[in-house]
């Protein structure tokens, strides 16, 4: 290569808990890229991220140290230096470490110094702070060496190393929500205004359970984008740094439309999902309403159509176009779809229980057991065809519990639970007109328009309409967004425009359902806000807000 200092951005997909895998990731880019000078992999990619409690057992860790020698001892007879990140047992002390490898060696490490604790991170939980940065000198580049959070916190910045950096590395696993890319960009450049430097920005794409992780790497100088990766896509991007320190890299920058990039989200959370579970493909109950018909077509754009199943489950109180809708849905889609009525198992249920219930008005138990025979077909194909369950429950219904736990909420993970019903349908009617960047299916006009118009019912009881127990999903996602996403107190609420008694009802509902919440799947978090390691309320909870006067 030339005297130009020459780096190749990884942006990977590790899978947490597969050190093998993750080090044979490092392993192939070493032999591809053995004549540059530095790859650079993300934050704890010999891991994945987050590892959580996995990195406190000893076993974990030897096995984590074994790959970190196999990695630096292939560096022999290279040229290439490598920089990845891995936990880092010291003193008995643990640390989130970036290493650079070279020669047979470890010659670097820096612990990272400022360690998230809020959100969906918890890393104070398992890891000590580093106290100081260090740079590494190669090819005569003062090069300084962070870890996502150090980028972000100005706290600890007062350490930052006295020499000139030429040129800053940060390794991230930074994951996705709505705006997230921007945020990142903006950050960054202030970090390179003040350091006077370029930024190499390298973060991880990929699911993992909750969470998925755009990619999105860039490239930064001071208030310059010169490179920035694919979202959601791996990518090996090659950099050359020069004499000056100008980074010449081909000018990419990738834009994208805001819908495309939460579609895709769903569609990689759910795809990786499925594979690095290693199930065989997934099954979804269709209903002919918006909700089954929209996860079911992220499921096909995630993973093809020949492994996702689609099974209708009329009822008596089915409408002939819910069910028109579901076929035609299913033929759009191109699966494989079966139907089986439920009347005989529900009679049988209602005849089973009646000397339980002798005497007693039909409520919303009947309507229930309507809900979990579904739910018990499903997990049936489920344990027959080892298929996993994709469950519903968009997150106005996951708010206010509209949703019936062994019923509805059956499932192994959800691409819905954090897209409010507004929300998804607006994303619905954009992917009728579009097809997303990642998809496996490049077809247009998937929901048949009938589902998408009429007005949404459970079909669980004559005439039943959403409307009929909830305020119009105009108004409650407006109200949920500022109770669950802003915690805004009622008095707050009330304050930007809305009735106070219907308020009120919501937040009643909301804290109402969280024994529900605690047992729901997981599912894809694209919002700042979701329901899983976001928001951590108690099930048993005496608290509710009224109106200030």
């Amino acid at each position: 290569m030339s005297e130009n200092l020459s780096i190749i951005v990884a942006q990977t997909n590790p899978k947490v808990g597969d050190i093998q895998a993750n080090k044979n990731l490092i392993l192939e880019a070493i032999s591809e890229y053995r004549d540059y000078d530095l790859i650079v992999f993300s934050e704890l990619m010999l891991t994945g991220y987050p590892p959580e409690d996995l990195v406190l057992k000893s076993a974990f860790q030897k096995e984590v140290n074994r790959a970190a020698n196999e990695i630096a001892i292939s560096t022999k007879s290279k040229n290439c230096e490598v920089l990845f990140g891995m936990p880092w047992l010291e003193n008995e002390q643990l640390f989130n470490a970036a290493v650079i490898v070279a020669n047979g060696e470890i010659k670097f490490k820096h612990f990272k110094n400022a360690l998230p604790n809020y959100g969906v991170f918890d890393e104070k939980r398992v890891f000590y702070p580093g106290s100081n940065f260090n740079t590494y000198r190669l090819k005569d580049k003062s090069i300084g060496v962070f870890i996502c959070e150090d980028v972000w916190v100005k706290e600890t910045h007062n350490r930052l190393p006295k020499n000139k950096i030429d040129i800053a590395i940060s390794l991230n696993a930074s994951p996705y929500e709505i705006d997230k890319p921007k945020q990142r960009i903006q950050l960054v450049s202030s970090f390179s205004k003040m350091i006077k430097a370029p930024v190499i920005y390298v973060n991880q794409v990929g699911g993992q359970d909750e969470l998925v992780f755009d990619g999105n790497s860039f490239v930064i100088d001071q208030e310059k984008v010169l490179y920035q990766a694919k979202h959601f896509t791996e990518e090996y991007k090659k950099l050359e740094v020069t004499a000056s320190n100008d980074i010449i890299t081909d000018y990419i920058l990738h834009e994208t439309d805001a819908s495309d990039e939460v579609y895709s989200a769903l569609i990689l959370g759910l795809r990786d999902y499925i594979a690095k579970n290693k199930f065989p493909g997934v099954v979804v109950g269709i209903s002919g309403g918006i909700d089954s018909a929209f996860s079911i077509c992220v499921a096909v754009d995630a993973l093809g159509p020949e492994k996702v199943k689609g099974i209708l489950m009329p009822s008596k109180f089915t409408s002939d176009d819910s069910n028109n809708d579901a076929t035609e849905l299913g033929k759009k889609l191109n699966i494989q779809t079966n139907s089986i009525a439920i009347e005989d198992i529900v009679s049988s249920y209602e005849s089973t229980l009646s000397s339980l219930f002798e005497n007693r008005e039909k409520d919303i138990t009947e309507e229930n057991i309507q809900s979990r025979a579904r739910g018990m077909i499903l997990m049936a194909y489920s344990n027959k065809f080892g298929h996993m369950v994709v469950t519903n429950g968009n997150k106005s219904e996951v708010s206010v519990g509209y949703s019936t736990l062994y019923g509805d909420m059956c499932g192994g993970y959800s691409v819905v639970k954090d897209l409010y019903k507004s929300d998804l349908y607006r994303l619905a009617e954009w992917r009728n007109k579009n097809i997303p960047s990642i998809s496996m299916y490049k077809e247009i006009d998937l929901i048949p328009k009938n589902i998408i118009s009429k007005e949404p019912t459970a079909e669980l009881k004559p005439n039943q309409m959403d409307k009929d127990t909830l305020p119009p999903y105009d108004i409650l996602d407006k109200i949920l967004y500022l109770l669950v996403e802003k915690e805004s107190s009622v008095t707050e609420v009330v304050g930007a425009g809305y009735d106070e008694d219907t308020v009120i009802r919501v937040q009643n509902m909301l804290y109402n359902s969280e024994y529900k919440r605690r047992q729901a799947a997981p599912g894809v978090k694209i919002s700042e806000r979701n329901f899983g390691y976001d928001r951590r309320y108690p099930i048993t909870n005496g608290f509710r807000d009224a109106k200030e006067d």
